[in-house]
């Protein structure tokens, strides 16, 4: 492996690493559980841990210990305890509490992203951790939000849902609402809409599929990116988008799919940001669109380590202004 501990140069490329994806399990064809702490060890500035589990409902006592051991005490010399910043599960078990397990190893977490149906029960333990961003494929309990929170209501800026989160949670959106930045949601709908009017200062609004019958009315006069990803051919789409600009007086740049520009009303939204200086940007990738990386050729310097294909998801580093992107110049921040 390019990290091997045994030769200096191995050594020397592992503290490079600052993004690592494994898929680890029974189905994976050279990944155990016991070898996720030795590759940890030989990434010790590591800074995004990616995981596919498969086959493993939680770790065992000797894993936990190896990684807690990681987390707490240098294993080489001149560097600092491994302190993971964002993590990702993009599989496990939906009763695992593997997603506890390691948010209690590293509180240093502050990107969380969740691609799986989470259902085990909260800890009893109290978090530790400050989420900045939270990223979840599927809205969990009220109960598994809450403790997720419970430690980050002064911290969270950013947040994704699937799908919006229903009455219930509105408690938790009272909260959390009035200091969010940025919104992600999948669809347009009332219920979006009635979770909108408790962000009162975001700078961002991302809604991947618009509908054909909602227009996008009252949102916060405080928006500078509005990202519409993929609007249905009728007219209703792009008019939506138009008459929400009009109504968005700090609006900088609006962000929508490259198959927009076949609408016949596009040349309206054109000329509407121009007239307004808004940027408008067509975007080929969707915020959950999978594609395979490609490594920087230039540079002789491992930042990514990919085991498994990998997932386009944005660089989880702190925001100046919106849109973030995904960026090389991103690695500096990871440091």
């Amino acid at each position: 492996m390019a990290i091997d501990p045994t030769s200096e140069r191995g050594r020397r490329l592992g503290q490079h690493v600052r993004i690592l994806e494994i898929t680890i399990g029974l189905k994976s064809t050279n990944v155990v559980v016991d070898d996720l702490a030795d590759l940890l060890e030989r990434t010790p500035r590591l800074y995004e841990l990616v995981l596919r589990i498969r086959g493993v409902h939680q770790f065992d006592t000797n894993t936990i210990q190896r990684l807690t051991h990681l987390a707490t005490h240098s294993t080489v010399e001149g560097s600092s305890p491994l302190r993971v910043r964002a993590l990702t599960i993009l599989s496990c078990g939906i009763q695992s509490p593997i997603v506890y397990q390691l948010l209690k190893i590293w509180p240093s977490v502050e990107f969380l992203y969740i691609g799986v149906e989470l259902a085990a029960p909260p800890p009893k333990w109290s978090p530790a951790f400050h989420l900045y961003q939270l990223t979840l494929m599927r809205t969990p309990r009220q109960s598994i939000l809450s403790w997720l929170l419970s430690s980050s209501t002064e911290s969270l800026q950013i947040v994704s849902f699937r799908d919006a989160p229903g009455r219930d949670f509105d408690s938790i959106l009272d909260t959390i609402g009035p200091r969010l930045r940025s919104l992600r949601l999948m669809n347009y709908s009332l219920r979006a809409a009635a979770v909108l009017m408790k962000c009162t200062r975001l700078e961002e609004f991302v809604i991947l599929q618009l509908s054909t019958l909602f227009a996008l009315d009252d949102l916060p006069p405080t928006i500078k990116h509005l990202k519409c990803r993929n609007m249905p051919s009728e007219d209703q789409s792009i008019g939506s988008v138009i008459h929400a600009i009009g109504r968005l007086p700090r609006l900088r740049v609006v962000t929508c799919a490259t198959q927009a520009s076949a609408d016949e009303r596009f040349p309206d939204l054109r000329n509407l940001c121009a007239s307004r200086s808004i940027e408008l940007i067509l975007d080929e990738l969707s915020l959950w669109m999978v594609s395979t990386a490609m490594l920087d050729q230039c540079s002789a310097l491992v930042s990514v380590l990919i085991l498994t294909p990998f997932k386009q998801r944005e660089d989880p580093v702190y925001v100046d202004q919106f849109p973030r992107t995904k960026s090389i110049a991103n690695f500096a921040l990871m440091n």
